[in-house]
């Protein structure tokens, strides 16, 4: 693809020519669509346009600065030249990502130094990284001209999750390619043992314990606990027939992926590192919002907080939950609430792509945790906590240099009836809105047995001509106004005493029931 006329003058005939040329061929590699994304210096790529609009942005406002440098323009059908040392499958950058997130940047043989260099526990647990990084680099037999163990495990484990087999399937493949291979092989036979293996770079996650009424998490001040001190339930699933504790099966487990290392990660790959900066010189122009950052929050945190907007690198987050049916199937009440956090320093068409949606918690359950959340939620807020206080070191892969990365929870996003749980508003009966709280206008149907929400025209200015119609409305000439919102300061100051007893109510004590033998003397009394 010609590209010499982009630094031409946008006056010159070769300007327009070459303009032309190139929306005419992006239309016709793409498969002679009508239109295509503009490149000039407002759309930046973010929006179709038709061809005849797209070549008068090129010749009036210009190619985006960045789009201009690209050595390659994939968003317009030019596909790229892989050299010799690209021609990595997917497993084998995976490997080198998870691998350089353990070492020094341009070092990669000496592992990165702890801040106490004569902690013998961190130096064992280096060598130990390292030892099992040697053991992934080995071949997968003696004569393996193409595979390593760590290739080959990551390209078998890929195909495990995207044809969906079942791990007894997968187990009996396991066995069936050890057996083919030499013996010398280092295959493992079995799902578990590769999830062990692969547990090691990064895919895994730590399993919490809960109590299975949702009281609390068996970790910190509770790890050793064998019963809640709450409920008194037990912490090991009980058998319903029998009533015996199965020690060492826990009755509810919490699944949570740690932030901080997986944050590391994505600035140990150049490309991702670049992508992560995109907010910072992209933002619009023109008060058009395209992208978070063109938003009055995004303003709000630069503006209170200057030294973290300084920082192009720091996280802009958003939090998202709801329950879900991992069975897909309609007649069985079972609810799974995966929590998944929204990076927003990338494009608005990467940042909602699922392969950057990070998954950090499954909440089990049967049952939804509702205002019990809050007990699960503990790891992944202390985390965001300590990366918005004090930040973790990280690598800068693109840059090329070591700075403290933190991160902020801009907001949260779900749908109302999650909006109750997670935030813990009331979302129905006489204070179901979360903005009104104590105020909210409501009046019980009594034949229909429901709350339903009137009196909204108050939200008009006072001399609105619908606050007078009363045929349209509910026959009533609306004459209130709407009360102040409160602010997040006056909430907390409402709220900042209240304790929270969580967990599921327990059973109340009923009346004590009288014995067999009380009656039986008090009939005999009654006989004499």
């Amino acid at each position: 693809m010609d590209k010499s006329w982009v630094w031409l003058p946008r006056t010159s005939l070769e300007y327009e020519q070459g303009a032309t040329d190139f929306v005419n061929g992006s239309a016709k590699r793409l498969g002679d669509l009508p239109n295509i994304l503009c490149p000039c210096l407002d759309c930046r790529n973010l929006c179709h346009q038709p061809l005849s609009t797209t070549l008068d942005h090129l010749v009036i406002r210009g190619m985006d600065q960045k789009y201009k440098r690209s050595r390659c323009w994939t968003k317009h059908g030019e596909k790229r030249d892989l050299k010799v040392g690209d021609e990595q499958t997917s497993e084998f950058e995976a490997y080198e990502l998870f691998k350089t997130a353990f070492f020094d940047g341009e070092d990669n043989s000496v592992p990165v130094s702890n801040k106490d260099e004569n902690d013998a526990t961190e130096n064992e647990e280096d060598s130990e990284f390292t030892r099992k990084l040697r053991d992934a680099e080995t071949p997968l037999y003696n004569t393996c001209p193409n595979h390593t163990k760590v290739s080959a495990v990551m390209s078998l484990y890929r195909i495990k999750v995207k044809s969906r087999m079942s791990e007894n399937y997968f187990d009996q493949l396991l066995k069936l390619v050890h057996d083919m291979l030499p013996e010398d092989n280092v295959l493992p036979t079995s799902t578990d043992g590769m999830k062990k293996f692969l547990k090691i770079f990064g895919f895994g996650y730590d399993n919490i314990h809960a109590c299975k009424n949702d009281c609390i998490l068996y970790r910190k001040q509770y790890a050793d606990l064998t019963s809640c001190p709450r409920c008194n339930a037990s912490r090991w699933e009980v058998d319903k027939h029998t009533r015996e504790e199965k020690n060492g099966i826990p009755a509810k487990v919490l699944r949570y992926f740690p932030i901080k290392d997986r944050f590391r990660r994505m600035f140990r790959s150049k490309r991702m590192a670049e992508d992560l900066c995109w907010h910072f010189s992209n933002a619009s122009g023109d008060g058009t919002m395209r992208h978070p950052c063109d938003s009055l929050t995004w303003a709000q945190i630069n503006n209170k907080w200057p030294q973290f907007a300084s920082e192009k690198r720091n996280l802009r987050l958003g939090l998202s939950t709801d329950g879900m049916n991992p069975f897909s199937i309609q007649n069985t009440k079972y609810s799974t609430w995966p929590v998944m956090l929204v990076n927003y320093n990338m494009s608005p068409t990467m940042c909602m792509k699922a392969d950057n949606i990070m998954l950090t918690m499954l909440i089990p359950g049967p049952t939804a945790p509702s205002n019990n959340i809050d007990v699960y939620l503990q790891p992944l807020i202390e985390d965001l906590h300590d990366l918005w206080s004090e930040g973790i070191e990280v690598y800068d892969a693109f840059s090329k240099e070591t700075f403290n990365l933190r991160a902020i929870l801009m907001w949260t996003i779900t749908d109302y009836p999650a909006l109750g749980t997670l935030a813990g508003c009331k979302v129905k009966g006489k204070q179901a809105c979360n903005v009104c709280g104590k105020d909210t206008p409501f009046r019980w149907l009594k034949f229909s047995r429901k709350h339903v929400y009137l009196c909204n025209r108050r939200r008009l200015r006072p001399g609105h001509p619908y606050r007078r119609r009363r045929s349209w409305f509910d026959n009533t000439v609306e004459e209130g106004t709407v009360p102040r919102i409160q602010s997040g300061v006056e909430i907390f100051e409402q709220l900042k005493d209240l304790r929270n007893d969580f967990g599921r109510a327990l059973a109340k004590k009923g009346k004590r029931k009288r014995s067999a033998g009380l009656c039986e003397n008090d009939e005999l009394s009654d006989e004499e």
